[in-house]
Formats: C-alpha cells, structure tokens, sequence
C-alpha cells in the first residue's frame, strides 16, 4: 500500500456538518492521509463538497465510494441509524473502515458489524476520540504505571451545551430511542470510554436517568417534539480495581462550563480538564496533579482547536496501524462492549437495579 491513505467520507457536507467541523481539518492536517473522496446524497452537494476539500471524486451513492479503486479507507459520518448499511458495505468491498461513535443503534448492530470487521481482515476504527487526547493518555500511562498508588475514588462531570428546551430540527432524531443516538449513548458513551481508558473496566453500574426538558421547541423550520430519551445522567460505577467512580453526564449547559475528571489515589490525585460545547472529547485537555510528571505529547499537528484536535490523535494512531500492521485503536469490537455497558446504563436508570459486568470493556 501507498505511504498515503486515500479517504473516502461518508456523510461529509461543505455547509454545515460533523465531518466539515472535525473529520476534515483533522485529514487536512495529516500527511499520511489524502481526502480522496466524498459521498451524500444528492450530487449536488456531494460535487460541492468534492470542490470545498479537494476530493477527486464525487458519489451521490456511497455505494461507488466504497468500491473506488482510489479509496483505502471509508470514513463514516453518516447518522447512527445509517451507520450499518455503509460500514457493512465498506467491510464487503474490503475497505478499512472508520465509523464514528455509536457504532450502531444497539447491541445486535454492534455485535453484526464487529464479527464482520474480524471476518473481513481488514482495519476498522471506532470514533472515540477523546481517549486519545495527549493528557488523557499521559493520565492513563500515570495510573498504570502505579504514580498514584491504588486509585480510590474517582469522580466525573461531563456537561454538553445542547440536549436543551430548544434544538434546531435536524436534531429531533435525538429524541427518539430507536435511533440510538441521545444522550446516554453519545456524550455517556464517550465520557465513560474515557474513564474506563484511566480506571479499568466496570464491574457494575448504578443509574439515575432524567428527562429535565419533556417538551421540546425546534427551529429551522420550526415546530416540536417529545423528548423520550433522557437529558441528564447520573451513573455510579465500581471498577475492577475497587475504585468508586462516580459520573454526571449532563445537557443544557452553559458552554463555559468546563469538564472535569479527579481521580485520588493513595499516593496523589490527578485532574483532566476541558470545555467544549460539543462535549469534552472535543476539547484540549490539561492535566495537573499532585505528582510532578512528564508533560503530554504534543499534538499530531499544530493550530487545531475544538471539534479536530483529539480527532486529529485518532486518525494519526489509525493511519500507522494501517501502514505499519499495529492494532493499537479501539476497534468494533470494543465499540460493541461499550453498546453493551451503555444498554446497561439505560436499564439501571429504567428499573432503579444496579447492573453486573455483562462483557463491557476492559480497558
């Protein structure tokens, strides 16, 4: 294979969407990675996507893109309810395959694609950036490596600035469970990978699910919908280790108030924290603790800031697993452990019983 990926993105629109904000500048700024394609759904938006970020090729079926012979990589940015019918055709044209966070809208999704991903042979890479930041990896390499001593308690606050009264219509699929993507599964999913990356695997969980905002306004057009999934999150964890770790996962927030994550150990305590609308996994994290340690690595590339900078990390550890034959990112596999452990969340917060380890990840 060529020492430049060709990437194909799935999804990808030149005026408003996730890929614009962050799959793009983040290739854009790695050498290894070349935008070789796109795909949506009407061509006239995919050509204009195609002129906006250099691509070569234009699809108004994503089908073609994952059978171009000048693509090695699919990227995937479509919504969660799509995610299945594009990674499945990936795998079956024997593409490496990117696929954001969630990996399908449930568990016999996940699990459908992640045997496929093994079957197939190939590279496949779950979307779950914010482990990948420079100072959640130091943390994590600090924890293992015992600087704390025995991790004791932990506690996490994730705010996002949306999940509110009122949200732009593109948004109301949110409000249904069926999509699999809300609250619980996207911003819960993620701030506890993060965790999990830090403290180890779960052994069980504890919930309490909250819907603060029922009756929803949208805008652009307007009109309204029912709120069915849950805007608030509490989730009470007790890891392998024996760490207590406690989690608030919450919408509506004001966007300048920022992450946390603190961790006490019987040696020291370590803090990560960031602020970003979208969610911590798109913020710069710090780290500061009691221990004096080595700082971060720098970032993959310089002069990202916001949605890109951790998706950036990511897409540089896939890229040389690709070209070198490493396994190092999280794969499909490990996004169907995590499907798991959040269906166990939703059933903690519907039945008021706490949940036991039912193949949830272990790292």
């Amino acid at each position: 294979m060529a020492s430049q990926l060709r990437v194909g993105l799935v999804g990808v629109n030149a005026g408003r969407s996730w890929a614009k904000d962050s799959h793009i500048p983040a290739l854009q700024s790695l050498p290894e990675f070349k935008i070789a394609a796109v795909a949506t759904r009407k061509m006239a938006t995919a050509t204009a996507a195609a002129e906006a970020f250099g691509a070569s090729e234009a699809y108004d079926d994503f089908h073609a893109l994952v059978r171009s012979d000048r693509v090695d990589v699919v990227s995937v940015s479509v919504r969660v309810p799509s995610h299945r019918e594009v990674v499945i055709a990936a795998l079956e044209a024997g593409k490496h395959v990117m696929c954001e966070w969630p990996l399908g809208r449930n568990v016999d999704e996940a699990d459908q694609m992640a045997a496929m991903a093994r079957d197939a042979g190939v590279h496949v890479c779950i979307g779950l950036q914010g482990r990948m930041s420079p100072a959640a990896r130091r943390a994590a390499q600090l924890v293992r490596d015992g600087r704390i001593g025995r991790p004791l308690t932990a506690s996490v606050y994730s705010p996002n600035g949306g999940y509110g009264p009122r949200i732009p219509s593109d948004y109301a699929y949110l409000m249904d469970p069926a999509n699999g993507a809300n609250l619980t599964t996207i911003l819960g999913g993620h701030t506890m990978d993060l965790a999990i990356s830090l403290l180890g695997g779960f052994r069980s969980v504890a919930a309490q699910t909250t819907i603060m905002f029922e009756d929803v306004e949208l805008t652009d057009p307007p009109g309204s919908v029912r709120r069915e999934t849950p805007d608030h999150l509490f989730i009470q964890a007790r890891c392998d280790s024996g760490c207590s770790l406690g989690i608030e996962v919450a919408g509506n927030r004001p966007t300048d108030l920022a992450f946390s994550l603190k961790i006490v150990g019987t040696a020291g305590e370590l803090t990560l924290t960031g602020g970003h609308s979208h969610g911590y996994q798109s913020s710069d994290l710090k780290l500061e603790g009691t221990i004096s340690f080595d700082p971060p690595e720098p970032h993959a590339t310089s002069g990202l800031e916001g949605s890109p900078i951790n998706v950036a990390e990511l897409y540089r550890a896939f890229g040389r697993d690709i070209l070198n034959g490493t396994r190092s990112v999280r794969d499909f596999d490990h996004a169907a452990q995590l499907t798991r452990l959040v269906r166990a969340v939703r059933r903690a917060g519907e039945t008021g019983e706490r949940q036991v380890n039912d193949g949830w990840p272990a790292e």
